[in-house]
This record gives structure tokens, C-alpha cells and sequence, in this order.
């Protein structure tokens, strides 16, 4: 029980439809491969490569065209001398003319895309050199490129920051599910995470139920509906 999954805008380039056929099978599968880059809030740049299905007559996008994407994500430990590897859950692709001027214009400033894992804590939790930022490495396996992958990322929180001060470190050898951005190379090799949200111990039950209903919806019905319109 193990994922990890990154989601939002990419830059897309290079891109070439390619023939697949698995191991043991005669059938041919078609995916588009692009480069691409994970941009870190530290300001790194990383090399990654997409890969995602392509179906009859797909047609290969545009250099630096702009995407919208859910992939799932295998970290190397030779960062970055080995691309980060992306398989295509989702992708939607900006409209517009990549080559103009205008076109990221309109596009939502969310360089740094969010991740949102599933692994086990592999040891116990360390304090970094500047004494109030706590780190732990997490694992996670997931199927890309036709086959089962891990990966290790370094989950890190300050507790210098109100909303982290009194959150407890999660133990070696359990499940946490978390949800933050790219951050850095890290110093162990793959990633770093710099958390916006943590659950620990997944998998216990929790028997406290939220029974809040909505607001009433708005009469105009929305492409984006913020709550689930009445039926009369």
C-alpha cells in the first residue's frame, strides 16, 4: 500500500510517439514521451521524462506547450544525473499557441507542482543543522514504465512555524500519507518534500465522523460546481 503522485502545470518538449511491447506479449501499446522539468520552490530545476498513453491517430504536442497533469513519479538517487520518471495518470494540455509571447500568460502562476504520497517511514526522524527543521525518509513503490519502482523522498517541517510546533514525529516502520512541494535535492539522495499536510499512522481507524452539511448552492449552474446542486 504505497504511492506517490504529483500534480500541476509542466512544460512539455521533445515529444515522440513510441511503440511499446511488453515482455511475453505480442501486443503493441503507443505512448508519447516527452522532457520535461520539476521545478523545486528552492529554484532547482530537474530533468524528468513523461511518459503517457497515446491513443489511436494521438497527435504529439508542441514544443513548450503548457500541461495540467497527474502522474505518478519514481525519484532516482542519482538526482540529477538520472531523469526523474513521470507516467501519465492525466493530462490536459493548455490551448493556445505555445510559440506566442501571450500564452503562459493566463496560465496560473503554479510553477511548483504539489506531491501527495502514501510509504513507509524507514528511520527514525533527525533534526537538521539549523536546529528547528525535522526530516524522515519515506518509501513508496509504485507501477511506471511497465514495472513495480521505489522511491525515497525526505519529508521535511519546521517547527519554528506556528502550525508545525507541536506536530509529532511520525515512528519508523509506519504508514503516513503527506502532501507538500518539491523542495531539493536531498542530501541523501532523491528528493526533499517540504510538507504542507501529514497524517501518521494510516490504516488506524477513525471512528469520529464529520456530519457538517453545505451552503444552500447557487441558483446559475456552474461549469465548476463548489457544492452539489438540489434536484427538485
Amino acid at each position: 500500500m504505497s504511492a506517490t503522485i504529483v500534480f500541476g502545470f509542466f512544460g512539455l518538449a521533445s515529444g515522440e510517439r513510441v511503440r511499446t511491447v511488453r515482455a511475453g506479449s505480442s501486443t503493441a501499446t503507443y505512448h508519447c514521451v516527452y522532457q520535461t522539468t520539476i521545478q523545486c520552490t528552492s529554484g532547482a530545476v530537474l530533468p524528468a521524462m513523461l511518459r503517457v498513453y497515446s491513443p489511436y491517430n494521438d497527435v504529439v504536442l508542441a514544443d513548450n506547450t503548457v500541461a495540467f497533469m497527474s502522474v505518478k513519479v519514481t525519484v532516482p538517487t542519482n538526482i540529477p544525473g538520472d531523469p526523474i520518471l513521470l507516467e501519465g495518470i492525466y493530462v490536459a494540455a493548455v490551448p493556445g499557441d505555445a510559440t506566442s509571447d501571450e500564452y503562459e500568460h493566463h496560465i496560473p502562476d503554479f510553477p511548483h507542482p504539489m506531491v501527495v504520497g502514501l510509504g513507509s517511514v524507514t528511520a527514525p526522524p533527525k533534526t537538521l543543522s539549523d536546529g528547528t527543521s525535522k526530516a524522515f525518509d519515506v518509501v513508496s513503490t509504485d507501477y511506471v514504465r511497465d514495472t513495480r519502482m521505489t522511491s525515497t523522498v525526505s519529508c521535511v517541517f519546521d517547527t519554528a512555524r506556528p502550525r508545525w510546533s507541536k506536530t509529532p514525529l511520525p515512528n519508523q516502520n509506519t504508514v503516513v500519507f503527506y502532501v507538500g512541494r518539491f523542495s531539493d535535492v536531498a542530501s541523501t539522495g532523491g528528493l526533499q518534500v517540504e510538507l504542507e499536510s501529514i497524517a501518521r499512522n494510516v490504516g488506524v481507524v477513525d471512528t469520529r465522523l464529520n456530519t457538517a452539511t453545505s451552503s444552500s448552492p447557487p441558483s446559475k449552474r456552474r461549469k465548476f460546481m463548489a457544492v452539489v446542486p438540489k434536484h427538485e
